[in-house]
């Protein structure tokens, strides 16, 4: 053994190799090795250890066995590292990993699928369709930039016990065109297309930007109107909604739907229901019942030929004498003898009468005579020379005229023979 110091091996910082001896400089790349310092700052009596932990720890970790000598002549065997197993999860834990994680792919797909589009007009009217379709005609007035300007009087059918009947309420709803009405304008015309009951209606909307953030769009008066012709004085209920025969006649705006109306009739006309027909274009969209011309009652026959009897009695038989040979009362018309004539009658036979339907929206029937009648004359007269004279005879009775329901709801006749 010599009395120079052993070398000790030096891990150089710049390339990375083991530098033996003590030049102070690394035989690989020449850089100084700063001698006083192994690797990573460990004093040069640890180099060793380190070098040899480094080999050893390397070879652990690559999965085989190292034997290492270190500077002092120490062997060291390094086995290869056993890591320990982390934590497993359990059946009912992967189930629940699962089943967040699908909650979670659900709820992106969610998102994707009912994530509401943007306000538009076409948006809008379909909005306005869904909410008739539910029935909930105060939230589709909502929607609409006059819907809260009618009265019950102007509007009677705008309200929900008119869309009552689920199979009243439009359906199939299919908006088909969005387009502005003219460039620049606040106004877009959007086509959809419907069903009533079987009948395919297509109608226009206009479509209003209002500016509002909460409610950017509205529709103008997006209604159909709807008039029912009918006799006068008769009562009428739209969709089982009571209104006034004058206000649904002048017309009266109503939801896109279907209608009917039902009158319960009179003496005269017979009640019944009829259904709605539609006519949607460029002069209205509009909806029209034709109750106009109602079938006779079936009591009316009766009715009308006892109110004539009843006629001819008050103004022909009552009036027991008569001064004239006529009279704008009485139908019957004996021959003139004289001027100061009495004419007394007596009927033999009542005519029998023939009612109709009469003029379409008229209140009042028409009748006419079916079978003759017949009434029995007497004349008294004085002649020229002042003889007092007695005249007999015999004179048919036809009748034809119109017939009505009078304010104290008694059958009234008017003749017009």
């Amino acid at each position: 053994m010599n009395g120079s110091a052993s070398a000790t091996p030096t891990l150089c910082r710049r390339c990375g190799q083991i530098a033996a001896g003590n030049s102070g400089t690394c035989p690989h790349c020449g850089s100084p090795l700063n001698g006083a310092a192994g690797p990573s700052g460990r004093d040069p009596g640890e180099s060793a250890h380190y070098l040899a932990g480094t080999g050893g720890a390397r070879a652990a970790t690559e999965g085989r066995s190292a034997l290492v000598t270190t500077a002092d002549g120490s062997d060291y065997r390094f086995e290869p590292a056993v890591v320990a197993p982390g934590p497993r999860l359990s059946r009912k834990g992967w189930l629940t990993v699962g089943a967040a994680g699908t909650a979670v792919v659900l709820a992106l797909v969610a998102f994707v699928l009912f994530w509401p589009d943007p306000p538009s007009p076409a948006g809008t009217v379909e909005e306005y369709f869904d909410r008739l379709g539910s029935g909930d005609t105060e939230a589709a007035l909502a929607l609409v930039d006059t819907g809260r300007t009618f009265s019950p009087d102007e509007a009677p059918l705008l309200v929900a016990a008119a869309l009552a009947n689920a199979g009243n309420r439009p359906a199939d709803v299919e908006v088909t065109a969005a387009q502005p009405y003219l460039a620049g304008s606040r106004y877009t015309v959007v086509t959809a297309r419907y069903t009533i009951g079987e009948q395919p209606v297509e109608q226009d909307f206009a479509v209003v930007e209002t500016g509002d953030d909460e409610t950017p769009y509205l529709l103008e008066k997006p209604f159909l109107y709807l008039t029912v012709a009918l006799p006068g004085g008769l009562d009428v209920a739209v969709n089982g909604v009571a209104v006034d025969a004058a206000t649904v006649a002048r017309g009266t705006p109503v939801f896109p739907a279907a209608y009917r109306a039902t009158t319960s009739g009179n003496a005269l006309f017979e009640g019944t229901t009829r259904a709605a027909t539609y006519s949607v274009g460029n002069r209205g969209d509009t909806v029209e019942i034709d109750l106009a011309r109602l079938d006779v009652a079936p009591g009316a026959q009766g009715a009308v030929q006892a109110a004539t009897e009843k006629y001819l009695d008050g103004n022909c038989v009552n009036p027991s004498t008569s001064t004239s040979s006529y009279t704008s009362q009485c139908p019957l018309q004996a021959p003139s003898m004289s001027w100061s004539q009495t004419t007394s009658w007596t009927i033999t036979a009542y005519p029998q009468v023939q009612v109709s339907s009469g003029d379409q929206g008229r209140a009042r029937m028409r009748f006419a005579t079916g079978t003759s009648g017949s009434a029995d004359y007497t004349i008294t007269y004085t002649d020229f020379s002042g003889v007092k004279k007695t005249e007999t005879g015999t004179v048919p009775i036809d009748v034809s005229g119109s017939v009505g329901i009078g304010e104290d709801g008694a059958i009234a006749i008017a003749l017009g023979y």
